[in-house]
């Protein structure tokens, strides 16, 4: 083995995780811009981070904001699969750009997968004409959220010092300037699958690729992240770090006490996702745990924070297949990526389709 490939082979480190956490919160500053509050120098950061991207280890990429979230309609699928077939329905499924994420779980579910269109009656044909037809498929229950109280581009890590993290988001604003909503034009979606793909790359190369100056390609960018449509979030293999474990948890609450219960959960370190459902169910939770047992205390947790909260389900995910676009191994490293695209018509309605 090459000192390079046993250099990729190390997986994740504390300094590691101190570089993700700053771009967790930095996504595009520049190795010099957190040199300092690292407390390493330019090209140490440079060369960990090239090393993490290379062995596909840590990647930035775009993630929702939420006056997208609040303009579309998004679900979870449950799908019921016939064993034998169960394999091949996730990589079909992942090649779906709908189907924004997928994962393999212990519930009641063979699958979940997290769906985006752009109406209620694009996510009806979605379900029923590309999901439900696949060879194998015995079933889907479909829940529409109604509500994100917090979504996984919002989940940090805990690797830095509360002052560092301070200096790095005080840096990260300082010179942004909120920016009235807008919609997603066709500009912006290139703009956003080549961010999809790598939330680095340089201003320059963005530019070229769309056919606009650098300096109106960053006040693109700049309009799209401050006034809440999109952001920038780093992600990295979770079961190389510490965190292979992801569950969920379907509660149910009292109307009354839905929005109280979904804000405090959103809090919660280990919470990745907590939205509002329609159904029996109408509160969903999933955690990033370093081991099961620690679901139990959650639990517990959660039923002394909010004592008429029951918990109707719970399952862990056995293979997380697809995660916000980016097909997964089982270690968690990114083997490509089907940028998503919730605008894109259905292949039912593509031109060309039979």
């Amino acid at each position: 083995m090459s000192a390079l490939d046993a250099d990729n082979d190390r997986g994740i480190d504390e300094i590691d995780l101190r570089i993700i956490n700053a771009l967790q919160l930095a996504p595009r500053s520049t190795w010099l811009s957190l040199a300092g509050p690292l407390e390493l120098d330019a090209a140490t950061l440079a060369r960990r981070w090239n090393r993490l991207s290379e062995s596909s280890l840590a990647w930035v990429t775009v993630t929702p904001g939420p006056q997208v979230l609040a303009g579309i309609v998004t679900a979870i699928i449950e799908i019921d699969c016939s064993p034998a077939l169960l394999d091949a329905i996730s990589s079909h499924l992942t090649g779906l750009a709908h189907a924004v994420t997928i994962e393999a779980s212990t519930g009641r579910a063979d699958l979940l997968v997290t769906a985006g269109t752009a109406d209620l009656a694009s996510m009806s044909r979605f379900i029923s004409e590309e999901v439900a037809t696949i060879d194998g498929v015995l079933g889907t229950r479909t829940s529409i959220i109604t509500r994100w109280f917090t979504e996984g581009g919002r989940w940090r890590l805990n690797a830095l010092a509360p002052s560092e993290k301070g200096v790095l988001t005080t840096s990260e604003n300082r010179t942004a300037v909120r920016a009235r909503p807008t919609g997603i034009s066709e500009q912006d979606r290139k703009v956003l699958t080549m961010l999809a793909y790598d939330g680095r790359t340089p201003m320059k190369d963005l530019a070229d690729a769309i056919g606009i100056s650098p300096a109106a390609c960053k006040r693109q960018i700049d309009r799209l992240t401050s006034s809440g449509l999109v952001a920038l979030r780093c992600e990295f293999a979770r079961p190389l770090a510490g965190l292979p474990v992801l569950a969920t948890l379907w509660c149910h609450v009292e109307p009354e006490l839905l929005d109280t219960a979904g804000r405090v959960l959103s809090r919660a370190p280990e919470v990745r996702n907590c939205f509002a459902v329609v159904g029996a169910d109408n509160l969903v939770v999933q955690l990033w745990l370093h081991s099961p047992a620690e679901l139990d205390a959650f639990e517990i947790r959660l039923r002394q924070e909010f004592p008429g909260l029951h918990v109707g389900e719970r399952s862990i995910v056995l293979y997380l297949r697809k995660l916000l676009g980016h097909v997964l191994d089982q270690n968690g490293r990114r083997t490509s990526t089907i940028a998503p695209d919730v605008w894109l018509p259905s292949r039912i309605d593509s031109p060309g389709h039979r």
